[in-house]
């Protein structure tokens, strides 16, 4: 899963120049994205997937409604009364499969949104343990660029007390 399919929320993004005639690239803000990941009691993932999964099961049952009210409306428009009394048996039996075939196809997209659920989730945590290990190599690295400084330090101390001493 692309890092721009994960509609994570805007306050972790930083914009930054990706080039010099003035692009403008979005970028994660590692450290935002760990503090958002832990913000409450930890669960900021799994309300964010919630959350998107739910407007997505809306939008579909929105279209299974809006699809079957399309349905009838061309049933009545084609002269068909609403208690089908009289009418022909494949026209009848037309209406209905195609009324089982949306309901069909709108099950379908929710079994997929619900299996993409779980990869969504999956791909935020992978994001946020991939911030971690970038903050704690940048740490280490600054760890290691401090170690130097004191060492010198420590060099620089002992050449002048040895050079005192002589």
């Amino acid at each position: 899963m692309k890092t721009s399919e994960l509609e994570l929320p805007q306050h972790l993004y930083i914009e930054e120049p990706a080039s010099p005639y003035g692009a403008m690239a979005r970028l994660i803000a590692p450290d935002k994205l760990i503090a958002w990941a832990e913000e409450g009691r930890g669960d900021a993932i799994a309300r964010l997937c919630h959350t998107v999964y739910e407007r997505k099961l809306a939008s579909i049952d929105a279209w299974e409604s809006d699809r079957i009210l399309q349905l009838e409306d061309q049933w009545l428009a084609a002269g068909n009364n609403e208690d089908m009394s009289g009418c022909k048996y494949v026209n009848v039996k037309h209406y209905h499969m195609t009324r089982v075939d949306v309901v069909r196809e709108a099950e379908l997209k929710r079994a997929s949104v619900k299996e993409h659920l779980a990869e969504h989730q999956a791909a935020i945590k992978e994001l946020v343990q991939e911030a971690r290990e970038f903050i704690s190599a940048c740490v280490a690295q600054q760890d290691e660029g401090d170690m130097l400084t004191y060492l010198l330090a420590i060099i620089v101390v002992v050449a002048a007390g040895y050079a005192l001493i002589n």
